[in-house]
């Protein structure tokens, strides 16, 4: 089992980036880059969950990347533009940079397996009755 090819991985960075850009010059990102950086989070978030990464390194740039995305989206609904406050938008790099060095060091195959069970958290979460205060869906 190898890492994914490195085209492939540049294109997802590249879909990260492209995405935080939009958010950081304050533009209301689509529901694609709002999703490519939500997917970067949740993760992040399983892998520690998995055992995969180490939840005290990661859980914190978690937490605050969720926090950051939930304060954009609730300024965009009052009608302000949809941006980061700075300590969300460094937040949000560190997420993407350690998804980097997630891309390069985990096989192709343990990534989508990290993938997928996300999907399974968000279909869990989407079907439940209460919804967490910290869920935001576009």
């Amino acid at each position: 089992m190898q890492v994914a090819p490195k085209a492939k991985r540049d294109r997802v960075m590249l879909t990260f980036h492209t995405a935080l850009e939009a958010i950081a010059a304050g533009q209301h990102p689509g529901e694609e880059e709002w999703r490519s950086l939500s997917d970067a989070i949740n993760t992040l978030e399983t892998m520690v969950l998995m055992g995969k990464l180490l939840d005290h390194e990661v859980m914190p740039l978690v937490d605050q990347s969720i926090a950051a995305m939930v304060g954009a989206a609730k300024r965009y609904r009052a009608g302000q533009g949809m941006r980061l406050d700075g300590p969300g938008l460094i937040a949000l790099r560190q997420v993407i940079d350690v998804y980097d060095q997630c891309l390069q060091g985990f096989t192709e195959a343990e990534m989508a397996k990290a993938q997928q069970e996300t999907q399974n958290r968000l279909n869990a979460l989407l079907r439940a009755k209460t919804k967490p205060a910290n869920l935001v869906m576009v």
